[in-house]
């Protein structure tokens, strides 16, 4: 844990005093899947007391850096979203004013918090450092649970799902897909972390991501490994890679066609491999569930008859929605996709504005001088980001999305950036 605590101090706002070390502390409780035990373990009153702890430590910051002013940029989210809950509250057929206001004081609460984080280079450094950790302590957690399944029988675990048979584990998130998520997050924000700890993060993160067998993450991963081999690396490292490229190929070409059938049989036991591959998703449909393209056509066939300012706030869940409480015959489970989540909650209006201010958004970080390195970085973070929400409708509506959404607004404008890079 050295790499914690290795950025070092100074006065006035790069001094990392103890209310900054208890608000990345309690980030990181949120990022890593640790929040939802405190639920368990303890009450409801307990997570609220964990929010009010959030808010006297961030006005006690307030009071160190500029806060208004970091907060400009995302000015423009900030409304959308309260637009977004007025809208979709006022739609709804249904009470759900306390779950609008719940959300809208959780977002507001993560944007501060994001201001806060990257109003110097050395505090975005330790928050990086510590998003680092959280992965490594969710690898331990998972490597732990796999040995020892009978672990999962403690209350704290009970939510995660882990069996010795599993195919699929994600550490404390309890939700494969939300482990990639929020690996990917992280592996973004490792590029301002210290480099060693850096480089415990990304191994962490590849490993957990390879147990969740998320084929989002995965191909958003290899995707992006890709266009950084194609756009990052300089011309002489195009042609060396190219070049050994060029002989992978070829090998595996003689390999496959020499041991077709023993590759086959590989990938074919290897779960995480064959669920990657499996893009038609026939394991699910041989299990009798829904795939997301059957999800998709039945909330298009909603989509197509809803009136035109939606069916209101939390919609996008669907039937199973804890949120809402009522069943209209919508489909079990959530969209799975943001884009249509949002055509469901608040209509064409609600969907159209928030592309074209992530429209905008993406044009001013494009026109915002930056280091070449900075900028990949942060179009890596947007492209995981909105790639992700074509397959989770949870992105403005949890720790990860709100986190990942401040950081896009927030983060190409701020000192941290315009410091440089430690």
């Amino acid at each position: 844990m050295l790499g914690l605590w290795s950025a070092p101090t100074s006065a006035a706002g790069e001094r990392l005093t103890p209310s900054y070390l208890v608000l990345v502390t309690i980030l990181s409780i949120m990022l890593g899947g640790v929040f939802p035990a405190i639920y368990i373990l303890f009450s409801q009153t307990a997570v609220w007391l964990v929010w009010l702890l959030l808010w006297i430590v961030m006005m006690l910051l307030w009071q160190q850096v500029p806060i208004h002013r970091l907060l400009l940029p995302m000015v423009p989210m900030l409304f959308w979203v309260m637009g977004y809950i007025c809208w979709g509250i006022l739609a709804a057929s249904y009470p759900i004013f306390e779950s609008g206001y719940r959300l809208a004081f959780r977002f507001v609460s993560i944007a501060v918090a994001i201001a806060i984080i990257t109003s110097h280079q050395r505090k975005l450094t330790l928050f990086a450092n510590a998003t680092q950790w959280v992965l490594v302590f969710n690898l331990l957690v998972t490597f732990i649970l796999m040995q020892y399944p009978q672990y999962q029988n403690m209350l704290v675990f009970n939510r995660l799902n882990v069996s010795a048979y599993s195919d699929r584990f994600a550490g404390l998130w309890g939700d494969a897909n939300e482990a990639g998520l929020v690996s990917l997050l992280i592996l973004v924000l490792s590029y301002w972390a210290k480099r060693w700890v850096a480089w415990i993060g990304r191994i962490s993160g590849f490993l957990i991501i390879y147990l969740t067998a998320s084929r989002t993450a995965i191909w958003i991963l290899v995707g992006l490994i890709v266009l950084y081999f194609v756009i990052g690396a300089g011309r002489r490292t195009q042609v060396k890679l190219a070049a050994i490229f060029g002989v992978l190929i070829i090998t595996v070409y003689f390999y496959v066609n020499m041991t077709r059938a023993n590759l086959l049989t590989i990938a074919q036991n290897n779960q995480t491999i064959s669920r990657v591959l499996d893009i038609t998703e026939s394991k699910t449909r041989g299990e009798g569930n829904d795939s997301r393209i059957d999800l998709m056509k039945k909330w298009m066939f909603l989509a197509s008859i809803e009136p035109w300012y939606g069916y209101g706030l939390y919609s996008l869940e669907g039937d199973e929605s804890r949120e809402t409480g009522i069943h209209r015959g919508f489909p079990g489970q959530g969209t799975h996709n943001l884009y249509l989540g949002l055509f469901i909650d608040v209509g064409f209006a609600g969907l159209f504005t928030f592309l074209t201010l992530i429209g905008y958004q993406l044009i001013k970080i494009y026109r915002t001088p930056l280091l070449p390195a900075v900028h990949r970085t942060l179009f890596a973070l947007c492209f995981i980001t909105l790639i992700f929400s074509n397959a989770n409708h949870q992105m403005l509506l949890a720790y990860p999305g709100w986190i990942a959404f401040s950081l896009i607004f927030i983060l190409p404008t701020s000192p941290a950036l315009r410091q440089g890079k430690i």
